[in-house]
């Protein structure tokens, strides 16, 4: 089975050669034959005989010809291979240059580019996986070695302490691997479940109420008018939003859900100072967070990774609230009751 392509490229110049020659002379054996038995010579087959003298030495040099104009043609392509070949983790962006190779091969070389950028993103979101969750994690690992060491030194161990480095590491950990499943590629939006974003912040703010009831703080709930959206995660956003109110705000929590035309809006408010215009920017990065903060510094950033991925946006119009923006849906047109 020939696997070269300079191969096939030779054997079918030369097969089309040796065909041409065959029935040349055939034509020939036929006027010999004809001579044979006194008919006359056809000047046609004459020709035929010219050409067939002709063809045989084509015959010989057009596949050594054929296998030399592929591997010009080749060249290349050899070169892109060579090039693929050095691509790996230590160069993840380089691509192979589609200039000089021939429009056939054009196509495979830029689905080639484009699944390497498939590639480089997903490296990217483990190698970015890995530092989220070493920055994350320094701080309260350094803190729990710090105790576990004084109780090693004879001093009594800070349980609550201990305890709350335990549970910032288990919220840093939840939060790094939400981070890193927002990174990945989402369903179609014909895949994502409707959610009722009504509902859903009365479920969540049932959730925190024994956290707030434990902090001494309130939480209440505007939300009965329905409001289909389709925002995977929403969820993740919301907890996030109200987790940085409880943590970072003071006094009762109030969360709302308003329709204003197609656009649905859940807003998260406290009754601290907040902070001013410049810091509230900064706070939607990775891991950016107060001087005091306990936290990771992810909350902020989940829930606006989370609106954007869904075509929302999370806006922080004054000091103490936030809103989660996004586009209504109908449950009918989904097929959901």
């Amino acid at each position: 089975m020939l696997t070269s392509l300079r191969s096939r490229i030779g054997l079918s110049i030369g097969a089309t050669i040796f065909v041409a020659a065959v029935v040349t002379i055939g034509f020939v054996a036929l006027e010999l034959k004809e001579l044979e038995q006194g008919g006359n010579l056809d000047p046609a087959h004459v020709e035929y005989a010219e050409l067939l003298l002709v063809l045989l030495p084509f015959a010989v040099i057009a596949p050594l010809v054929g296998v030399l104009v592929a591997g010009w043609s080749l060249k290349p392509l050899s070169t892109a291979v060579a090039a693929l070949q050095e691509i790996g983790p230590d160069q993840p962006n380089r691509r192979l240059c589609e200039e000089g190779l021939p429009k056939e091969i054009q196509p495979f070389v830029a689905a080639t580019n484009q699944a390497l950028d498939r590639l480089a993103g997903a490296y990217l979101n483990e190698r970015r996986l890995a530092a989220d969750a070493a920055h994350a994690l320094r701080t309260p690992l350094a803190l729990a070695k710090l105790r576990m060491d004084q109780w090693q030194d004879g001093a009594t161990i800070d349980v609550v302490g201990l305890a709350g480095d335990l549970d910032r590491m288990q919220r840093s950990i939840a939060q790094v691997l939400a981070m890193a499943r927002l990174d990945t590629p989402g369903q179609p939006d014909d895949c994502r479940p409707l959610v009722d974003a009504s509902r859903l912040a009365r479920q969540i703010a049932a959730e925190f109420l024994p956290l707030a009831d434990k902090m001494g703080r309130t939480i209440t709930v505007d939300a009965e008018i329905p409001a289909p959206v389709n925002v995977p995660d929403l969820d993740e956003a919301l907890r996030n939003l109200v987790s940085n109110a409880l943590h970072h705000g003071q006094g009762t929590v109030s969360l709302s859900v308003s329709v204003t035309g197609e656009e649905i809006v859940i807003t998260v408010q406290d009754e601290g100072v907040g902070l001013q215009e410049v810091e509230r920017i900064r706070m939607l990065s990775r891991f950016a967070k107060g001087e005091h903060s306990p936290g990771s510094g992810l909350g902020l950033a989940i829930a606006a990774t989370v609106m954007e991925r869904a075509g929302g946006r999370l806006t922080w119009p004054m000091p103490s609230t936030l809103q989660l923006h996004m586009a209504g849906c109908s449950f009918a047109a989904n097929g959901d009751g």
